[in-house]
């Protein structure tokens, strides 16, 4: 059903019409080359240019077609194939059944809309499976799916898995949020074998040197009873410690702790294995490596504070999970030491109404980097007096309730970008009201959101004057509420100790003023990319990227592979994906005015063998998610029987929506057509009777 509407009211269709009657009337009352011309041709004539000025402004009314109309949508039948490495011994089995059931929708197209994905470290839309995924993520799955065809009609998502899930949360809790039927296609066997395992392992990434650092390593056996197990660790080879371990019981749970002296600065690859026992038929899982590194000096950090408050404890639960950092609190009133003994310096609501003067210019006129976290204690007319790259321009300490955005243009470092979903989601901070400004040479890292307003405005900026004082000023109090929704959302601390400890990381890493500078991590997982960031520096230390920057990364067989930088904002970028585990070297260069700068280094990727670690497929998990979301579970033997009962499932059916449009009159090309036709026409009879 349509109609048509206009801006005015619609009896002024009048005045079009006798705005078009007058013209043709003025044009044709009185024509004297028109002699020869009939009355009828007059009057048609009259009537094209009655109508073309009437069409013409008629359409200055602004008219619109207003229409109702139904839209069929089938259900979306989403396929999703399980792509890690514990199910590729059944890849000709499932390349069968996906055939069998894409080819099964496919031809009910008419009835039912298809799609096919794969999940594992990621979920892709692909109907070619590689079974080469490092990780098993099905709450991914779920959530992608949900947002992908939201307000779209899903009839069923079909699972095809082992069900064992070793990345990501728990799917069960995830599925309470959907509204579609999942259907499991179990793989996989359950029956339990003899198997010795490294389920987990708790180390130290960082160790002093001349200091002895623990290793706890989590072993699980099953079906061993009565047998004896051999652990051995080995550094760079060698073998550095040796345990024997007695399995008591079939299903059997050991923690086992080693202690390994370091003894020499730099990276120690731990390897750790337990011997294959006869009765095993996965030794994949014996093996585990981690890398440690060895270091000669600890960081010293003083926290300062006006008062207590529950943002340093926070802040201190963080850094002492990095042995790197050793932390020490003070109130700022009862300080009475040398900040030069510190390597860095927290500010707490410091400078306040009441800090010492003395304390103040002693931390500033030292080269020790400073953290700055204001709040409703804080002197902000002090704090503006300082150089620390930003000025609030906020002289009262009313304060606005603050969330974060994160810049995705940050360049001093890399950050997981799931730590928006704290700092934007979680109780907000407060922070006060000010007209906020930086400096040329500060970034930052969040924004401030205040209420549903997103500004320009920082919460989190560093100040980083290559080869000078660095600082970071944090412009609100309440931090700790980001730990706490951190452990509610994650059920850890995961994401805020990370974010925490880059910007400490960050302000303590000495800075040499060298004109080429490479950025990169030295111990990445294989199913990570390996990223790489590059600097550049006039002889003014302003920081360019006019030159083309190379890099080189070779293996231990000496193969290598060239890469070119990307330009990113004022510095480079390079992105050389996932490389394979083992030991890399890698050399950048680049050519500025005839001079050769070059940078060198070492990567080591580390191998992930999740998928091996647990092979006993968890159809429970399978049977669960189908039977709280109204699916079913079934074996992948029974494809026939999974197609059949969506076909008889009386909630997976089309779906029909109301939608209402509003199109422009002027819009359509026949009017224009109609208008062009109405005047050529007419034209060509005034021509033909020699009216021009």
């Amino acid at each position: 059903m349509s109609s048509i509407i206009t801006e005015y009211p619609l009896w002024f269709v009048i005045f079009c019409l006798a705005l078009g009657f007058a013209y043709a009337w003025l044009l044709y009352r009185k024509e004297n080359k028109l002699e020869e011309a009939s009355k009828l041709i007059i009057r048609s004539m009259f009537a094209f240019r009655f109508l073309t000025v009437s069409i013409i402004s008629f359409l200055l009314l602004s008219p619109v077609i207003k229409s109702l109309g139904k839209t069929i949508e089938n259900p979306i039948v989403v396929f999703a194939q399980d792509n890690s490495e514990s199910v590729a011994y059944e890849k000709n089995k499932i390349q069968k059944f996906h055939s069998k059931i894409k080819s099964f929708f496919e031809e009910n197209s008419n009835s039912y809309e298809f799609k096919s994905y794969t999940f594992g470290d990621n979920v892709k839309q692909s109907d070619s499976f590689s079974f080469t995924e490092k990780q098993t993520n099905i709450s991914q799955l779920i959530s992608d799916i949900k947002n992908k065809y939201y307000h779209r009609n899903i009839g069923a998502l079909i699972i095809s898995s082992d069900g064992i899930v070793n990345s990501g949360k728990n799917p069960e809790y995830i599925i309470q949020d959907i509204n579609f039927p999942v259907y499991s296609l179990a793989l996989g066997d359950t029956t339990v074998k003899p198997d010795i395992s490294i389920s987990d392992i708790k180390y130290n990434k960082i160790a002093f040197l001349n200091n002895k650092f623990p290793v706890r390593i989590n072993i699980r056996a099953y079906k061993l009873k009565g047998k004896q197990a051999v652990i051995k660790l080995t550094d760079n080879g060698k073998i550095i410690s040796t345990k024997t371990l007695n399995i008591k019981n079939s299903d059997f749970f050991k923690k086992v702790d080693f202690e390994i002296f370091a003894g020499t600065k730099g990276f120690h690859k731990i390897k750790i294995q337990i011997k294959t026992l006869k009765e095993e038929e996965n030794v994949q899982n014996n093996i585990k490596q981690v890398v440690v590194e060895v270091v000669d000096s600890k960081q010293k950090i003083l926290i300062l504070a006006n008062s207590p408050h529950p943002d340093i404890s926070a802040i201190r639960q963080a850094l002492e999970l990095n042995q790197n950092f050793e932390t020490e609190f003070y109130i700022a009133s009862k300080f009475n030491k040398s900040v030069n003994a510190y390597n860095l310096v927290i500010l707490h609501q410091i400078p306040s109404v009441n800090s010492r003067t003395s304390l103040m210019k002693q931390i500033i006129n030292s080269d020790i980097p400073v953290l700055y976290i204001l709040g409703s204690q804080s002197s902000l007319q002090k704090f503006d007096n300082l150089n620390t790259g930003l000025k609030t321009g906020a002289y009262s300490n009313s304060a606005d309730e603050v969330t974060g955005i994160l810049n995705k243009n940050f360049s001093l470092f890399d950050l997981n970008p799931e730590i928006q979903e704290i700092t934007l989601n979680s109780p907000p901070i407060l922070s006060a009201f000010g007209d906020y400004k930086i400096s040329g040479n500060s970034e930052i890292l969040f924004y401030r959101k205040i209420k549903n307003i997103n500004t320009e405005q920082a919460l989190i900026v560093f100040n980083s004057v290559p080869g000078g004082k660095k600082s970071v000023v944090i412009t609100g109090e309440g931090i700790w509420r980001w730990r706490m929704y951190d452990y509610k959302t994650n059920q850890n601390h995961y994401l805020f100790n990370e974010l925490i400890n880059k910007i400490v990381q960050h302000l303590t890493q000495k800075e040499t003023k060298e004109r080429f500078k490479i950025i990169s991590e030295k111990i990445i997982l294989e199913n990570q990319d390996a990223v790489f960031k590059a600097e550049f520096y006039s002889k003014e230390y302003e920081l360019i990227n006019e030159p083309e920057v190379s890099l080189t990364i070779t293996d231990s067989a000496k193969n290598t592979n060239s890469f070119i930088f990307e330009k990113s904002g004022k510095s480079y970028k390079l992105n050389a994906k996932k490389l394979q585990a083992g030991d890399y070297t890698w050399k950048a260069e680049t050519i500025y005015k005839g001079k050769k700068y070059k940078k060198e280094g070492i990567l080591s990727v580390v191998p992930v063998n999740i998928e091996a670690e647990k092979t006993t497929a968890n159809h429970n998990l399978l049977y669960k998610l189908s039977k709280e979301t109204g699916g079913k579970f079934f074996y992948a033997n029974e494809t026939e029987k999974l197609i059949k009962d969506i076909q008889n499932n009386e909630n997976i059916v089309p779906v029909a929506f109301s939608e209402k449009k509003t199109e422009a009159l002027i819009n359509y090309k026949l009017i224009f057509l109609l208008i062009l036709l109405l005047l050529s026409v007419e034209w060509f009879m005034r021509k033909f009777y020699g009216a021009f």
